[in-house]
C-alpha cells in the first residue's frame, strides 16, 4: 500500500465528518436564524382566525326558548359552533345558522362529533319559530340577561366580544376552549375544511 492511499482514506473520512455535521447542524442554524429574525409563515392552513392562545370558557347557564337549562357542561367532548343573533334572528343570523348547519351535514361520520349553539338575547321573543324547524339539533337560547352578557364577553377577539353585534361564528373545542373565529363574510366551505381537519387529527371530542 502506498502513502498516497492512507492520506487519501483520512481525507475521505473527515469528508464525511464535516459533511454529517453539517447536515446535523443546518436545521438548528435555520431554526436559530427563524427565531432571531421573529420570522413567521404569511399563510396558515386554518380558514378561520386562529385564537393564542385558546381562551378556557366559564360555564353560564343559560335557558332554551322553552325554558330548560343549559350550558357549556351540556355540550362537553363536542365540538361546537357557536354564534349570536339580535332580538330576532335576522338575515344574517339566519345566513350564520344555516352555515353551522352545512358545515355540521358535511362531516359525515363525525357529525355526532359537533354540535350547535345559537344565541339571543334575555327575553327574545322570535316571531317565527318555525323557522328553526329547518335547523334540527341546534340548540337556541336566549337568557338570564346577566347569563348571556358573562357567555358572550368571553368569545373576546381584536374586533371585540360576541355581544357587539359582529355576526361571527365560533368554535370550541371539546374541552370548552374558544380556539377559533369566522368572520360575518365567512364561506361555509372554508368553516367545513377546518373543521373536517380538526375532528380527523383529534382524539378528544
Amino acid at each position: 500500500m502506498s502513502e498516497q492511499e492512507p492520506k487519501q482514506a483520512t481525507t475521505h473520512f473527515r469528508t464525511k465528518i464535516i459533511l454529517l455535521a453539517i447536515i446535523f447542524l443546518l436545521p438548528i442554524s435555520y431554526a436559530v436564524y427563524l427565531k432571531i429574525t421573529d420570522w413567521h409563515p404569511t399563510e396558515t392552513t386554518n380558514y378561520g382566525e386562529l385564537v393564542t392562545p385558546a381562551l378556557p370558557l366559564n360555564d353560564v347557564r343559560m335557558k332554551t326558548l322553552d325554558g330548560k337549562q343549559v350550558g357549556l357542561e351540556d355540550f362537553a367532548h363536542h365540538w361546537l359552533l357557536v354564534t349570536f343573533a339580535g332580538s330576532t334572528c335576522d338575515s344574517a343570523c339566519e345566513k350564520n345558522i344555516y352555515k353551522m348547519r352545512q358545515t355540521h351535514i358535511a362531516q359525515g361520520k363525525y357529525q355526532m362529533r359537533v354540535k350547535r349553539l345559537l344565541v339571543l338575547p334575555a327575553g327574545a321573543r322570535p316571531e317565527d319559530n318555525a323557522m328553526f324547524e329547518q335547523y334540527p339539533g341546534m340548540v337556541v337560547v336566549t337568557g338570564p340577561a346577566e347569563a348571556i352578557k358573562a357567555f358572550g364577553a368571553q368569545f373576546k377577539t381584536a374586533s371585540g366580544t360576541a355581544l357587539d353585534g359582529l355576526n361571527q361564528i365560533y368554535l370550541v373545542d371539546p374541552l370548552g376552549n374558544f380556539m377559533m373565529v369566522y368572520g360575518a363574510d365567512a364561506d361555509a366551505g372554508g368553516i367545513r375544511k377546518d373543521l373536517g381537519r380538526l375532528l380527523r387529527v383529534s382524539r378528544i371530542g
